[in-house]
């Protein structure tokens, strides 16, 4: 058995719950009555019966931890305890990526991290499902937990006996499940153990080692491939959406109350229209510029983030300022869109969110090649901490597009973003990008 100083008797219990169960004899009438109380009770106990293997599962998994002969090994590890977690109620459609079948309302979920790699487990009621995915993923939820990530799945099938819990249509032992998490476990620290098994005498003979980091590296390039492939439709599908309520709750609304007008008993004046089409048109430009900022092709960063603000000041009445302390150099025109795009963003959670009267960007130089751009606001301000925290289950204000942005920047510069705030201090974004 694999070394876990953890009790195994209620593990297999669970594992095996229709082994306390007597067989006998029934009547026919008997049988009806058993077939119809699993019939009707089957979801709310399969659950039950998850619930209570994850709990088991997440105390051997403790265990383990804490026993560790080599201490620092699972220093950096952190352990969240199983709750149930709501899933988002419009998730994009993501055919080539997520799976298409209907995901569960939620999930009872544990996680184990270290700073690079995240222990994912997550029950449903018939199924209990381990992935190994990047931390920085946790935001994405079940949307980072695709097939190809997928480390071991557990299947609660019905017998003539009662449930169990199996793996490829076999039944678990207890050996077998615990070893399955030490696996796990080793997953989260590839340098150090290949095969996914820390105890050595578990190991097996290396068949052919030189093909192991070769299928490694290609798993993991299909891993990034398809998390930037995720990445790039999501923003496509989120923009789309953005385009069409902005359309719908400005333009189209202006037209229909135009078209209500002229069908009406008085007519308007050549003024009259021509007034409603100037607005309508201005909403349009702006519109247009949100989306495909021309400023920043024709006039650079600087011109395009006035434009910005002064839109916000038009909108809002928030006092809005703009603080450059240097010249700005010509960069990359995709750079110069991420570097808008995170401003854009920024000022748009310090308009909706923080109840401002003063909204502040600076640029600066403080070094050589090193720029930095920063949205302050005198508002409500937030608790950063917590905010982080809760991002992780269902993301928010926008933060999550902000870091992808910054992390796509990294292919070409060093770049750093951070947000600062504390309740009633107001809140800053703080964009750092070296050029050189």
């Amino acid at each position: 058995m694999v070394n876990f100083p953890f009790d195994a008797r209620k593990l297999a219990k669970l594992l095996f719950p229709a082994k306390s169960l007597e067989v006998k004899h029934s009547t026919p009438t008997e049988k009806k009555t058993q077939a119809a109380a699993l019939t009707d009770t089957d979801g709310r106990e399969n659950i039950l019966v998850a619930v209570d293997l994850m709990d088991s599962l997440f105390e051997a998994l403790k265990h383990r931890i804490e026993n560790e002969t080599q201490k620092e090994r699972f220093k950096s590890l952190e352990l969240t305890p199983p709750k149930h977690i709501k899933e988002p109620e419009s998730p994009p459609h993501i055919n080539a990526l997520v799976s298409k079948r209907n995901l569960p309302k939620s999930f009872y979920r544990f996680r184990a991290k270290n700073d690079a790699l995240c222990l994912s487990v997550r029950a449903s009621a018939q199924a209990i499902e381990m992935f190994i995915i990047p931390t920085k993923e946790m935001v994405f939820l079940s949307y980072a937990e695709f097939d190809t990530r997928l480390k071991y799945k557990l299947d609660l099938v019905h017998t003539k006996y009662g449930p169990a819990w199996m793996r490829n249509g076999e039944r678990l032992r207890v050996e077998e499940i615990l070893l399955l998490l030490n696996r796990c476990l080793s997953s989260l620290y590839p340098e150090e153990d290949k095969e996914g098994i820390s105890d050595p005498s578990l190991q097996k003979p290396l068949v052919a080692p030189q093909k192991l980091p070769r299928a490694h590296k290609v798993d993991q390039h299909k891993l990034e491939v398809q998390n930037l492939a995720w990445k790039i439709v999501q923003q496509q599908e989120e923009t789309k959406r953005r385009v069409a309520r902005d359309l719908h709750d400005t333009v189209i609304a202006d037209l229909l109350m135009l078209k209500r007008y002229m069908s009406g008993d008085r007519a308007l004046t050549n003024d009259e229209l021509l007034e409603t089409l100037d607005e309508v048109v201005e909403k349009l430009r702006d519109i247009c510029n949100d989306y495909a900022p021309r400023n920043l092709q024709d006039w650079g960063l600087k011109v395009s983030v006035e434009g910005l603000l002064e839109r916000v000041e038009e909108r809002s009445g928030i006092s809005c300022n703009l603080d450059v302390e240097t010249e700005l150099p010509r960069l990359p025109e995709l750079i110069q869109l991420h570097i808008f795009r995170i401003i854009q963003e920024a000022l748009n959670n310090a308009e909706k969110y923080s109840s401002a009267s003063e909204i502040t960007v600076r640029i600066e130089e403080p070094s050589d090649g090193c720029y930095v751009f920063v949205v302050s606001d005198n508002g409500t301000g937030y608790d950063a901490a917590i905010l982080d925290e809760e991002r992780t289950d269902s993301g928010g204000m926008g933060m999550s597009s902000m870091r992808q942005r910054a992390e796509i920047m990294r292919s070409l510069y060093a770049v750093q973003l951070t947000f600062s705030s504390q309740p009633g201090e107001g809140a800053e974004v703080r964009l750092e990008v070296a050029t050189k």
